[in-house]
């Protein structure tokens, strides 16, 4: 593989890409692709050739195109931190950026592009939401959810951005904002495996709980009075998270007997509040006696969807417990009213005023519509171009590592066939199965349906892509990978699959090893465009 990767590399690339006289493409057929806005390949799918080679280094997490199928991004991990990297796709594919997103513990399990082009985001097991400019992966904002995050999609109209936790929450942030809009527990503390818009708005869910749920949305009112936020008990005290100025994310004690909001000064900083330069004052009592706290008058606080404005700050190192970066003291607890959900971990916070009026707002909502129940794990979930049919992964252990299924690969096993690991074209309206295959040994970790509806790719643990057309029971087309098939993806033109693995690693020399992202052109019997 090493040999191939090094030939890709050398001279093959530009071919490859962006060129209407591509392998695999007649110039006539590649020329009205090029010329239909929104266009894509359908047909009988028959092969795959290989095209560039993007990673052959790292572990590679995701992997995403453009709408436009002009630039392609994928998350790795690399020596310390896990990046971000994005490459252009013609005419000569090229490396815009590889950026340093987040530290090596915290694996970065999502990316989506906006369904503009113009904006990219990531989605990791930190908790944080990250936005990027599509073109250069320039920073534009991110915020930190409550809950580790395993997916992202963008609504196609491109006002708001849904994630997914490893808890079953789908949350709905504005953008560029990311500002908290709406939150359900889709998938009963199960990990959302997937999240997937089509062009008019249908939501579509996976999770390891087995299920695809299927969501209507709509923009409605937002009620700007409450909201629920998840608490822990730490030490004798409930502790809430929040935001302060829109810049700080805030662990809150909740502390009724304080009689000021404090923060320590770190996440007073963060919050853009020049201490030094404060000149009125407070005094706070501390275990140790009372302490005089300089105060910031007028700040805003917010809990989700809940803004909380006016708020006067004192900021106090002393005076926060350890394990927190400040205090909600009486003058917040005498202006909202806070009752705990024990059954979801939530606390309920009210406003004793009631909404402020011109405060409502609107914002995106889900809405359940269906629900469609599988005999296994849910572990991707893809819609085609006119959101008739959806590509699901599926396996019957849940896709997530052991160390006994490390150790059985270091010595070659692979698990058996079996129709419970399979890839299936599913009826978007029914959840009707309309054909699956079983060709992948052991957990089938992703699936992406073809933009025409009528193909899908597979890949899984067996260290496999696998390549598959409707009506066909036969393996259409197939590469092997060094270690685990993470994620595939159809370019949404139709023309690519792009590929996310695992890999060797190897710390010597050139460092290279087996593919790890890696685009394969699909090959078409007689290849139609179609337009969404």
């Amino acid at each position: 593989m090493r040999r191939h990767a090094r030939l890709l590399l050398g001279g093959v690339l530009a071919l490859a890409v962006g060129c209407a006289h591509a392998p695999g493409l007649a110039p006539d057929t590649a020329s009205r692709l090029a010329g239909t806005p929104g266009g894509y390949l359908s047909g009988e799918v028959k092969g795959l050739e290989d095209g560039p080679l993007l990673n052959n280094k790292d572990f590679v997490w995701a992997l995403a195109f453009a709408p436009d199928s002009s630039r392609v991004a994928y998350t790795h991990l690399g020596p310390k931190f896990y990046q971000l990297a994005l490459w252009t796709l013609g005419p000569t594919p090229a490396l815009v950026a590889d950026r340093n997103i987040n530290a090596y513990e915290f694996d970065l399990e999502a990316v989506a592009f906006s369904a503009d082009s113009g904006l990219l985001a990531t989605a990791g097991r930190d908790g944080e939401l990250r936005l990027f400019e599509a073109s250069n992966a320039e920073p534009k904002g991110h915020v930190l959810t409550e809950e580790p995050l395993t997916a992202v999609a963008f609504h196609p109209a491109g006002r708001y951005i849904v994630v997914g936790s490893a808890r079953g929450l789908v949350s709905v942030f504005t953008v560029p904002q990311l500002s908290f809009v709406f939150e359900v527990r889709a998938h009963n503390n199960a990990p959302v495996s997937a999240l997937t818009f089509a062009a008019d708005g249908t939501l579509y869910t996976g999770g390891w709980d087995k299920h695809v749920r299927v969501w209507n949305t709509r923009e409605e009112a937002l009620r700007p009075d409450q909201a629920r936020v998840h608490f822990e008990r730490r030490s004798g005290f409930v502790v809430l998270r929040g935001a302060v100025n829109g810049k700080a994310q805030v662990s809150f004690a909740l502390d009724a007997r304080a009689p000021a909001v404090i923060l320590n000064t770190t996440a007073a900083t963060q919050a853009g509040i020049d201490v030094a330069f404060l000149k009125d004052t407070v005094t706070v009592p501390t275990p140790l006696g009372s302490t005089v706290a300089r105060l910031a008058k007028g700040q805003v606080l917010r809990f989700k969807s809940l803004p909380v404005e006016g708020v006067d700050v004192a900021v106090c190192d002393v005076c926060v417990p350890s394990g927190t970066q400040g205090v909600l003291g009486a003058p917040f607890t005498e202006r909202f009213d806070v009752v705990f959900d024990e059954s979801t971990g939530e606390a309920i916070l009210t406003s004793k005023a009631g909404a402020v009026p011109g405060a409502e707002a609107q914002g995106l909502v889900l809405e359940p519509r269906l629900d469609f129940t599988f005999e296994n794990h849910v572990n991707d979930v893809t819609v085609d171009a006119k959101g008739q049919r959806l590509g699901v992964a599926l396996s019957e252990g849940k896709a997530e590592r052991t160390r006994a299924i490390y150790e059985r690969e270091k010595k070659g096993e692979v698990d058996p066939k079996s129709p419970a690991n399979a890839g299936a074209l599913v009826d978007a309206a029914t959840g009707k199965v309309l054909q699956q295959w079983a060709e992948h040994g052991g957990v089938v970790a992703t699936a992406s349906i073809s933009p025409d509806g009528r193909s899908l790719a597979t890949g899984g643990w067996d260290k496999r892509l696998l390549l598959f057309t409707e009506g066909d029971a036969k393996v259409r087309g197939e590469r092997e990978f060094g270690w685990s098939v993470r994620r595939v993806r159809y370019s949404p033109d139709g023309r690519w699959v792009g590929v996310a693995a695992w890999t060797p690693q190897n710390p010597i020399g050139d460092q290279e090893s087996d593919p790890a992202a890696a685009l394969y052109q699909v090959l078409y019997a007689a290849p139609t465009v179609e337009q969404r």
